[in-house]
C-alpha cells in the first residue's frame, strides 16, 4: 500500500471516529430547575413565534427613587439576547393602547383595568398579570379610562422592596420572564 493510500485510509478512519463520536450526545440535558406552570394553574402560555411584543412604561408621577425606564430597557435588551426567546422581540411601544405589555410601579395609578381574572399583587416586589382568554391566548385589557387596548400582560413592581438600581433591574427582568411565558420560579 502506498504512503498516500495509507494516509488517506488513516484520515478516513479518523473522520469516521470523529463523526461516530458525535452521533450521540456526550452530556444529558438537565431537567428544568422549576415547574414552568406553578404560577399559572398548570397552564403553559407563550407568545406566537415571530411576534414583536410592544412594551409601554408608565412613569411614576411621584418620582420613584429608582428608574423604571432604565430597568425596563435593560430587561428588554437582556431578554432579546436570550437564544431560547429570540423568536419574540421586545420593543418600546409608541403609546399605551398599542402596547401588549404595560409595566408600572406601585406609586402610579394602575393604568389598566383587570380582566375577568383576579388581580392580587399580594404585596409582592413584582407581579405579572394576564387573564387567559380560553383560546390559548390572553384577554385584551381595557385602559383605566375604559378605552380599548392591545394590552395583554401587566407588570407591577414595588421599587421600595429593593435597595439599588441593579437590584431593581433584576426584579424587572425577572417579571419580564413571566411576561414571556415562564410560569414558575427556580432557586438555581
Amino acid at each position: 500500500m502506498s504512503a498516500r493510500r495509507r494516509l488517506s485510509a488513516q484520515c478516513a478512519a479518523m473522520i469516521f471516529a470523529l463523526v461516530g463520536a458525535c452521533a450521540s450526545p456526550t452530556a444529558t440535558r438537565p431537567e428544568a430547575a422549576y415547574n414552568p406552570t406553578t404560577l399559572t394553574g398548570g397552564m403553559r402560555y407563550r407568545w406566537q413565534s415571530g411576534s414583536t411584543v410592544r412594551v409601554w412604561v408608565v412613569n411614576s408621577a411621584t418620582g420613584a427613587p429608582l428608574n423604571l425606564g432604565i430597568a425596563t430597557r435593560s430587561a428588554m435588551v437582556r431578554w432579546n439576547a436570550v437564544p431560547q426567546f429570540a423568536e419574540v422581540t421586545l420593543v418600546s411601544a409608541t403609546s399605551i393602547d398599542a402596547a401588549e405589555v404595560v409595566i408600572y410601579d406601585n406609586l402610579a395609578i394602575a393604568p389598566i383595568r383587570a380582566g375577568r381574572c383576579d388581580f392580587d399583587a399580594r404585596s409582592a416586589a413584582g407581579y405579572t398579570y394576564f387573564c387567559p382568554d380560553g383560546a390559548g391566548g390572553a384577554e385584551r385589557l381595557l385602559l383605566e379610562n375604559g378605552g380599548a387596548s392591545a394590552v395583554q400582560v401587566v407588570i407591577r413592581v414595588d421599587p421600595a422592596r429593593v435597595t439599588s438600581q441593579q437590584a431593581f433591574n433584576a426584579l424587572v427582568a425577572h417579571e419580564f420572564g413571566h411576561a414571556l411565558g415562564i410560569g414558575g420560579h427556580s432557586d438555581v
